[in-house]
């Protein structure tokens, strides 16, 4: 059996207790990895190396440490974060910062390097930032992460152990400023871009468990959610289908595969209208030849004339159908 390309590296998570003199700069080297790290007061500042790598089992994930927030620069490589609710790729100078309380898998397929800045949550300049999300990411474009990843990058090319107590406090106080600064901007501005992500999943999930409800509608979802019309209709302002479009999308989606089904094909037209969430055949009839060009009675007679193991919807309707995953 060929080996793993992936191997495991040390786990970075938490910030250690104060200690009463500084810690010292420490540089380690374990199968494909190498680190550096140094204390600067609460913070911690590690420099990460290392070959292709997947954390993604229980006790080898970022983010599940409350008490600790950690603020991802990647200086070379990319790398990815993924979440039960969302996924992101990082590319050199963009930045992340793992904020939730949820375990975040981190994964490489090839040679990167990061730097990581670990700060306590109960910091007193952090205590209204939100924490709706696992995490939030800033792009390069973001100057001021990325201006903040070189400065903790030279930091630990010096010598720093061998600083002199009165420098190490004084650039654990500049630090301390400029981490605090720097991940509350990018937390504000990720984390509200999340919410919005996070009610607008919410609505498709409301959509997708009640469809065949013929109340269901943009009032019920907006009624579900706790919004009035106009902020669920923001929700969905940057894409190309309304909400009442997404209703009718889902209910027309299960009755062309009801119509497709050979083992429905006793059940009558008013009865996969009903069960597809139509009010009538004939809402049923309309949406159905909108978007097959083929009538329900069509798709049955095709159905019966194919092999039952194939009566699925097309690419195209697949696509046209998809609730996306966010």
């Amino acid at each position: 059996m060929n080996p793993s390309p992936h191997r495991t590296i040390h786990r970075h998570r938490g910030v250690t207790p104060r200690r009463a003199h500084p810690a010292q700069t420490t540089t380690t080297e374990r199968g494909n990895a190498r680190t550096r790290t140094a204390k600067f007061g609460d913070l911690q500042v590690t420099y990460l190396e290392h070959g292709p790598v997947r954390l993604d089992t229980p006790d080898r994930m970022w983010g599940a440490d409350s008490s600790t927030l950690r603020l991802m620069v990647v200086v070379e490589g990319e790398v990815t974060l993924r979440h039960h609710e969302a996924n992101a790729t990082l590319a050199a100078r963009d930045s992340a910062l793992i904020l939730g309380t949820s375990p975040v898998a981190y994964e490489s397929l090839a040679p990167a390097r990061i730097v990581l800045c670990d700060l306590p949550a109960d910091n007193t300049g952090l205590t209204a930032l939100p924490r709706s999300a696992p995490f939030v990411v800033g792009r390069a474009d973001a100057a001021v992460p990325c201006a903040l990843g070189a400065f903790l990058l030279d930091l630990l090319r010096q010598d720093s152990d061998q600083l002199a107590p009165v420098a190490r406090a004084q650039i654990a106080d500049v630090l301390r400023t400029l981490a605090v600064s720097t991940i509350t901007a990018l937390a504000v501005a990720g984390c509200a871009g999340w919410d919005l992500r996070r009610q607008r999943l919410a609505a498709l999930r409301h959509i997708a468990a009640r469809y065949t409800d013929p109340e269901l509608s943009s009032a019920s979802v907006a009624e579900h959610l706790g919004l009035s019309r106009r902020s669920l209709q923001r929700l969905f302002e940057d894409e190309d289908r309304t909400v009442a479009q997404r209703i009718q999308e889902v209910r027309t989606q299960h009755a062309i595969a009801r119509l497709r089904d050979v083992r429905l094909a006793s059940a009558s037209l008013a009865e996969i209208a009903t069960l597809s969430g139509f009010g009538s055949t004939v809402a049923m009839r309309r949406a159905v030849q909108e978007a097959t060009g083929l009538t329900p009675s069509d798709l049955r007679r095709e159905a019966v004339t194919t092999d039952p193991g194939e009566h699925e919807l097309t690419p195209a309707e697949c696509e046209r159908f998809q609730i996306p995953e966010e």
